[in-house]
């Protein structure tokens, strides 16, 4: 419509050649029969000067003559723009609109336009596929690969931190299997003089010599089986077997690793029929290092509580001192010149605890040494 305004305008223009203004508009005058359009065409917009009429396809703008102005255009002024200039020998004009009505164009570009953007999608995805085989090269080594699977033969830096990330690894996994070996051999040739040396000691008269020869070695055999299961937690070999069971069962299992009855415990709530989803042996262990200590250092008989969503373990003596409470490491300070233990017990049973998604803490009250295992 605005293009069909600007043509009609031309011809109220003082310039007579507009064959140029009207090529640039895409209008040219139209010899087709004015009332076979105006009766077999479509009407789509009447101007009180002029109407756009579609007929085959094709757009047309058929002048007519505008009505004379009124007595006072400023009433119309605020409403519609005003009419050209009124003339009364103004001829009957019919202008066509040449400007391909197809929307081949418009789809020639959307497409072109959305070829763009897969090809830069495209050019992001070749760039970003190696940081994916990248993360699953990482998870694969977390499962005891040696090496990354991830190529590093490009020259980005993608490829340069792969390949650093690579020799870090391969270092790591020689530390690894220098450490496993290490302990490995530790194991089995200290595990085989200590057993003769037990043997031999159990075959000696009786004599305080022989009894404190009896305790050094199974002294050594306890350390060397504490050395073991560290080892097993900190290389993440020991993987979880999470069933349901009984917490008397778990208790009968520690005490029997302990030796001891359970009549040397004062038990309360064992009526409780607490039933725990865990690792059968881990978890006994783990109550077993708990229960060693309340009964090595108590001065009295420890007491077990047990509650549906907490296992408290308390015994009399002395505090631990800070550094002791510090079950995060196995070794510390306070533990170097002890000649009690390593504080590997409470190490393993943290970890294990921690494993089970459990948590394990420490308090001291009224003369009592109190370890609480929070279950939920």
């Amino acid at each position: 419509m605005r293009r069909f305004l600007l043509a009609d305008r031309l011809f109220h223009h003082s310039k007579e050649d507009f064959s140029t203004e009207l090529k640039q508009l895409m209008i040219r005058p139209s010899t087709a029969n004015a009332e076979n359009i105006l009766s077999k065409g479509e009407l789509l917009l009447e101007l009180p000067f002029g109407k756009i009429v579609k007929l085959d396809g094709d757009t047309y703008f058929i002048k007519t003559p505008p009505p004379p102005p009124p007595l006072d255009f400023s009433v119309h002024r605020k409403f519609m723009p005003p009419p050209p200039p009124y003339r009364e020998d103004c001829p009957l004009v019919i202008l066509e609109d040449t400007k391909p009505s197809s929307l081949l164009t418009f789809w020639i570009i959307l497409l072109s336009v959305d070829i763009l953007i897969l090809l830069f999608f495209a050019y992001l995805i070749h760039k970003l596929l190696p940081l994916h085989r990248l993360k699953n090269a990482i998870v694969t080594f977390k499962e005891q690969d040696v090496t990354l699977d991830a190529s590093i033969n490009g020259k980005d830096e993608i490829s340069q931190i792969t390949y650093e990330f690579n020799q870090v690894l391969q270092k790591i996994a020689a530390m690894r299997e220098a450490r496993s070996l290490f302990l490995r051999n530790i194991l089995h040739e200290l595990k085989t003089p200590i057993m003769k040396a037990s043997l031999t000691t159990d075959c000696l008269e009786p004599s305080p010599s022989q009894e404190r020869l009896k305790q050094i070695f199974s002294r050594m055999d306890y350390l060397l089986n504490e050395f073991a299961k560290m080892e097993r937690f900190s290389s993440g070999e020991w993987q979880l077997n999470l069933q349901e069971y009984r917490f008397v069962d778990l208790l009968d299992q520690a005490c029997d690793l302990l030796l001891c009855d359970k009549d040397m415990i004062d038990i309360k709530g064992e009526e409780s029929e607490l039933v725990l989803h865990v690792d059968f042996e881990l978890f006994s262990v783990a109550l077993k290092n708990l229960l060693d200590n309340a009964l090595k250092y108590s001065e009295q008989k420890p007491t077990l509580k047990i509650s549906s969503n907490l296992i408290r373990i308390c015994s009399r003596g002395e505090e631990l001192s800070l550094e002791k409470q510090d079950f995060s490491k196995p070794f510390n300070r306070a533990y170097e010149n002890s000649s009690a233990g390593l504080g590997l017990g409470l190490y393993i049973t943290d970890s294990i605890l921690k494993k089970h998604n459990f948590n394990l803490f420490y308090q001291y009250s009224n003369g009592y040494n109190c370890f609480s295992i929070k279950l939920f």
